[in-house]
């Protein structure tokens, strides 16, 4: 008997047949983690019930502190712990194995046909943080050749997507319909991975040139497979973005989406200062990220730094507790706002101009 292949959402390949072993292998990734869903139900009404949480969310590692002392008998929270970290761990070598069983068919692909090429600053421009294994990403997000499609094509579609509380896409396109103008000429993505974002910006502003910013080559890669698919075309480019190396002045939108997360905070203070180097004067900032803790429920801003910590995410907390408004103030940008764009304030909007004259 075979096993229907999951629904395949906006975004993503219809065509992307895997082996039985390797479809088994990540329907029941997916399936462990939908059986965890129950337990972590349960352990949200124990905490809520008990008082760990009246503390509020205004001093994370006090709630943090407070939460463990109650849970300290309970057998829940490392249940938890221990299966989510197991998940993360294998579950990049199983989507590995299940691209490599099909490599055959799968590379032609995964493959960009002939296009322009990816400008690359080279390895000495890569910062230090971009070796950490992001979600527990073994070998991080060049750890194969192909794993720019591996990522899109089979870690969102088996887990990811059925996994999320929201729409992955639609989110995408909510954050970029949400710059204030319709005419921009020169839009960049900082950050762009596969492409996710920067093809809903394309959609949104046809008439711009978009050019895509980030550190991994084969999601780079991906990406350009999927603009040629699309019949558009991109400036892609392989660099940090904080540091970009492009022109000063070039655009008139810089964009990222959930980018800011994964960066100790001197980078995030440096992709601001980038920003508006980048921006021509006038030119807006869209940045969108994590949900502030002040903002989320008491169980659900412990959750996310639980989760995060158990989920190799080092940077979650400096982006859930930094002012990010204050940051861009700081950076040099006026007329700033933030916005909250889903349920418990995801994704959260960070929206900033360039004065139209720089401040002496």
């Amino acid at each position: 008997m075979t096993t229907a292949q999951p629904t395949v959402p906006d975004g993503m390949r219809a065509d992307v047949e895997l082996a039985q072993r390797g479809r088994s292998e990540m329907q029941f990734l997916q399936a462990m983690r939908a059986g965890l869903r129950p337990v972590q139900a349960r352990l949200r009404t124990r905490l809520e019930e008990g008082s760990a949480l009246s503390s509020g969310t205004e001093d994370i590692a006090r709630l943090r502190a407070e939460v463990d002392e109650e849970l300290a008998q309970d057998a829940d929270p490392g249940l938890i712990g221990a299966a989510l970290r197991w998940n993360r761990s294998v579950l990049t070598p199983r989507a590995i194995d299940a691209f490599d069983e099909r490599a055959e068919d799968l590379t032609s692909k995964a493959t960009a046909p002939a296009a322009g090429d990816i400008t690359d600053r080279g390895d000495e421009a890569v910062p230090r943080y971009w070796r950490y294994e992001f979600h527990g990403t073994t070998g991080g997000w060049d750890g194969h050749e192909h794993m720019g499609f591996i990522h899109h094509e089979l870690v969102y579609r088996y887990l990811l997507v059925p996994s999320f509380p929201g729409d992955i896409f639609g989110q995408r396109a909510a954050v970029a319909r949400l710059a204030p103008r319709q005419d921009y000429a020169d839009i960049c993505d900082l950050g762009c991975g596969t492409g996710q974002f920067t093809m809903k910006l394309a959609q949104t502003y046809p008439e711009a040139r978009i050019t895509g910013v980030d550190l991994s080559t084969s999601e780079l890669r991906y990406a350009q497979r999927r603009a040629a698919e699309a019949g558009l075309e991109w400036d892609l480019h392989r660099a940090p973005a904080e540091d970009t190396g492009l022109p000063s002045e070039g655009f008139d939108l810089v964009a990222s989406f959930i980018l800011l997360h994964e960066m100790p905070p001197h980078a995030i203070r440096g992709v601001f200062a980038e920003a508006l180097r980048l921006l021509r004067p006038g030119g807006d900032l869209v940045f969108s990220d994590v949900a502030p803790y002040r903002l989320r429920s008491p169980y659900q801003a412990w959750y996310d730094d639980w989760d995060a910590e158990n989920g190799h995410e080092p940077w979650w907390r400096t982006a859930a507790t930094i002012d990010l408004a204050e940051v861009a103030r700081e950076a040099g940008f006026t007329d700033v706002r933030q916005e909250a764009l889903g349920k418990e304030s995801y994704p959260w909007v960070t929206l900033a101009r360039k004065p139209e004259q720089e401040r002496e």
